[in-house]
């Protein structure tokens, strides 16, 4: 696969939607799946309380969430 980032230059979101992209072309989709709610969590457990309550209610995931039939406003 190569490096996936110039020399010198930090690898963004896509880099890493990438890898997970990647690693389920090498075994199956559930890892894709998997691998990306891994990085979710980690993504999560680094936020402060005030980021993870932008997150909540930002527009998309209000959308998603709204989409699944959830309620997560509790």
């Amino acid at each position: 696969m190569g490096n996936p980032t110039p020399a010198g230059q930090e690898p963004d979101l896509d880099v890493y939607l990438g890898l997970a992209r990647a690693h389920g072309e090498l075994t199956d989709t559930r890892q894709w799946i998997t691998d990306l709610e891994d990085m979710l969590r980690v993504a999560w457990g680094l936020m402060t309380p005030e980021q993870r309550a932008a997150f909540r209610q930002d527009s998309e995931i209000l959308a998603i969430t709204e989409a699944s039939g959830s309620d997560t406003s509790a």
